[in-house]
């Protein structure tokens, strides 16, 4: 089985239960701040991908480092150490994501940005994003990426729109290339 599939079925599966038992909005939280924690700690990587390990050792450890988080997302975290796959939390967190956003008819989005957006500009982007994706919500992230020379670039639900003067050049560059 490839990880991505692996990753999107226990997605999957975590959303479904998180949504009949009325927790969609903790296990949301819980699991962007365990990945965080995951991520930020390469040790516990090590640790958990590690096959020399006892699985009853790493279900203890992970018991402990994650006492009152919700227990669907600390079963998700022992799943993933059991199969030596930690390191597809972030998979994982993408997928329940996708899902909880289609769910809530909201989405996140990841705006790029020579400099930094002003709250109108902001504000009016959201808005238009809302009408065009026909979403009730919608939450940007502003990111300066000074590379971009001018205007911004969207990531959202793993989709990318680039709108930036760099893609335009590397456009224009691309065309003059093939003369």
């Amino acid at each position: 089985m490839s990880k991505s599939v692996l990753a999107n079925k226990i997605g999957y599966s975590l959303f479904e239960v998180a949504k009949e038992n009325n927790s969609l909005e903790q296990v949301s939280y819980e699991l962007n701040e365990v990945a965080k924690v995951i991520n930020e700690n390469s040790n516990f990587v090590t640790l958990m991908n590690n096959p020399n390990i006892e699985k009853i050792k790493k279900i203890n450890l992970i018991d402990a480092s994650f006492s009152g988080v919700n227990k669907y997302v600390v079963n998700v975290v022992k799943i993933l150490a059991g199969n030596l796959q930690i390191s597809l939390i972030n998979f994982v967190l993408e997928q329940f994501t996708e899902l909880f956003n289609r769910y809530s008819n909201s989405v996140v989005v990841k705006v790029e940005s020579a400099s930094p957006l002003t709250e109108l500009q902001l504000e009016n982007l959201k808005e238009k994003l809302k009408n065009e994706l026909q979403l009730e919500k919608v939450e940007l992230n502003n990111f300066v990426d000074e590379s971009l020379l001018g205007g911004f670039k969207l990531t959202y639900n793993n989709k990318v729109v680039d709108a930036s003067i760099k893609a335009k050049l590397s456009a224009i560059k691309a065309k003059i290339s093939t003369i």
